[in-house]
Formats: C-alpha cells, sequence, structure tokens
C-alpha cells in the first residue's frame, strides 16, 4: 500500500538502486530470523516485515527495468524476469524440503535467505543506476510532499482516460488472476480429487510452462508492442477460466491449464511493466510503477468471494466469479489503448499524465 509513496522518492532523489539494495537486505535479514525466534509473536512480526519491505522492493526493482535492459530488449527481459521467478518455485520447494527432511525446519528460512541474497549479487552490482536530471537529497519534509503530490495525482486521474483505465483493468486482471493462483490447488483437490503426487507434479509443470511462457511473451512484448501482448494474455487468461469450468477430468484441466493459463500467468507480468514504461515520462517513472503496485497489491476482492460462492454454490460455480473481473479488466485495458492512440502526442502519451 506504500507503493504509490515511495515510488516517487526514486524520481526525486535518483537512488533507486540504493532503495532496493536495503529494502532486499531488509526483507533477508527478517526472513533469515524466522529460523531464530520461537515465540509465536516475534514469528508473526517478522514475516510481516520481511513480507513489507519484499513488496516495497518491488517498486524499486521495476524501475531499474529501464536501465537493465535496451528499450528493444526491455520486453525480453521483463519476460525473463517472470519466467526466472516461477522457475525458481520449482527448484526452491523441492530443495525446501531436503533441507526440512535432512537438517529440520528451523534451518529452511535462513538458507532460502541466503539463496535470496546471492542471487540478488548480480543485480547489486552489475545494475546501474537509474539516473535523474536533478537528484535531491532525501529529506524528512520530501517524504511529506510526495504524499501531497500522490493525492493530487488521484484527483487529477479522471483527466487521463487512457491511464485510469489501464490501472482499472490491470486491477481486474490482476485480481482474477492473484485469486486464481490462491486457489488452482484447492479447486483441484475439491473438484478432481487427484493423488497428492500429482496434483504437484501439476503445479511443478505449471511453473516450469509459465517460464517458457514468460520469454514467449517477452519476445511478443518486443515485436508486438506491450498494450497488445498484454491484451492478448489478459484475454487468454478471461478465455482460459471459461474453458476450465465444464471440465469434468483432471487431465483435461491440467492440459487447458498449462496452455492458456500459463500464458496468461507470465504475459500479464510481463507486458504490463513494459506499458508502464512505455506510458510514463522519464522522469516520473518511480510515481507510475508505484501507482502499478498498488493495483496489484489491492487485488484481493475476487478471492474473498471466490471463498464465498466456493461455500455456497460450489467450486466451479466459484470460478464464474473470477471470470468476471478477466473479462472486466480485458474490457478496461482495450478501451485503454483505444483511447492511448487518440490521446498520442509525439512519443509520449501524455508527459503530464502524472
Amino acid at each position: 500500500m506504500f507503493e504509490p509513496f515511495t515510488g516517487p522518492l526514486t524520481d526525486q532523489t535518483g537512488k533507486t538502486k540504493r532503495y532496493l539494495v536495503r529494502t532486499t537486505l531488509i526483507t533477508i535479514v527478517f526472513f533469515s530470523l524466522l529460523s531464530f525466534v520461537q515465540q509465536p509473536f516475534a514469528l508473526i512480526l517478522f514475516f510481516l516485515l520481511a513480507c513489507f519491505f519484499y513488496h516495497s522492493s518491488l517498486v524499486f526493482y521495476n524501475s531499474l527495468l529501464t536501465v537493465a535492459a535496451r528499450p528493444e530488449e526491455q520486453g525480453f527481459a521483463s519476460g525473463l524476469g517472470t519466467g526466472l521467478g516461477y522457475l525458481g518455485v520449482v527448484v526452491t520447494l523441492p530443495l525446501a524440503h531436503l533441507i526440512d527432511q535432512t537438517f529440520g525446519r528451523s534451518h529452511v528460512f535462513w538458507t532460502t535467505a541466503l539463496l535470496f541474497l546471492l542471487f540478488s549479487l548480480p543485480l547489486f552490482f552489475y545494475v546501474p543506476e537509474r539516473a535523474v536530471s536533478q537528484p535531491i537529497r532525501f529529506q524528512p519534509g520530501l517524504w511529506t510532499c510526495e504524499w501531497k503530490k500522490i493525492s493530487e495525482t488521484f484527483r487529477n486521474l479522471p483527466e487521463y482516460p487512457h491511464l485510469l483505465l489501464f490501472l482499472g483493468g490491470n486491477f481486474f486482471v490482476v485480481d482474477a488472476l492473484n485469486s486464481t493462483i490462491f486457489w488452482i490447488a484447492v479447486y483441484c483437490r475439491e473438484v478432481f480429487h487427484p493423488a497428492q503426487s500429482h496434483l504437484i507434479l501439476f503445479l511443478m509443470a505449471l511453473n516450469v510452462t509459465a517460464f517458457l511462457a514468460g520469454i514467449l511473451n517477452g519476445i511478443l512484448t518486443d515485436r508486438w508492442g506491450a498494450m497488445k501482448t498484454l491484451l492478448l494474455a489478459s484475454g487468454s487468461l478471461a478465455a482460459t477460466l471459461t474453458i476450465l469450468i465444464p471440465l469434468s477430468d483432471f487431465t483435461s484441466f491440467a492440459f487447458v491449464s498449462l496452455v492458456g493459463g500459463a500464458f496468461a500467468l507470465a504475459g500479464i507480468w510481463t507486458a504490463a511493466r513494459k506499458v508502464v514504461i512505455e506510458w510514463s515520462p522519464k522522469e516520473k517513472l518511480g510515481e507510475s510503477f508505484g501507482l502499478y503496485g498498488l493495483t496489484t497489491k489491492v487485488s484481493v476482492i475476487g478471492s474473498l468471494a471466490f471463498s464465498i460462492v466456493a461455500d455456497w454454490a460450489g467450486f466451479k460455480q466459484a470460478l464464474w466469479v473470477l471470470v468476471f473481473p478477466a473479462t472486466a479488466g480485458f474490457l478496461f485495458l482495450s478501451w485503454a489503448m483505444v483511447m492511448s492512440q487518440k490521446c498520442r502526442s509525439g512519443s509520449h502519451l501524455s508527459a503530464e499524465a502524472l
């Protein structure tokens, strides 16, 4: 929820990478501490702090995409990052299970935190800082000033319909996507009752397929354009969810999920980041990613609605709950692309949009 207020700080201070390094290291520290505390309150507190600083770091991470790759390769870089995130699940979960069985559960957190640190080092040392034209030194008053600016930005959003429609569409699409990710294992277990080994194999295959889909979506983003790829991915999500509802066997469900679902799973994250870069003034990229991050963090309505309908009418009927936001998001994003073409002026859509 703090992303809209932390992002603009990078635009003012030019310290995007420094903030990313600090928030990442703080995340690693709190996560590793979970291995050494037993008191329930401390466990919950450290876990919440680790999650808070991790999600805060994503604004800085996304903002560095502009210096991590050339403009014509930023889609591929975004897709590779998305795909490697899913591939990391395939590698990390069995490794964590092995550590748990061999050394005990208390060792899982600090070893995972160590891996997080090791894989962050190339970014720390080789990705350059994002430069700003007139950097200023951070002061407590700057934080207050940015809060006021963000409030003004929210009030002015209706004046820039393409941006407002994009943020709204991204919210609905991510709401459906996050809800699907959260409930898919439970859905399969309750509807199809597969063997545990088959369910685990399906979830692992879904992550591997999402890795490949991330690379494919990155290539499409660079060649076709970010907004077209985002529409294709969001449309794939709505269509896949609709097709999954009547399926009565686990094999068919898994096949459709691995094809259309994995493409949407990777494509929405991959293309949307590039859209933010293309639609944002260079000097307000951090602020733009802050607003984008907000739409991904408040997308919890679908999960709640799914749980209520699943208890009331069953899991198959509950899946319709996710079709509606996915479809709404696709329509909003389509409308946003139309409006952006009308608003286009020179190489930027609206230099004063944020």
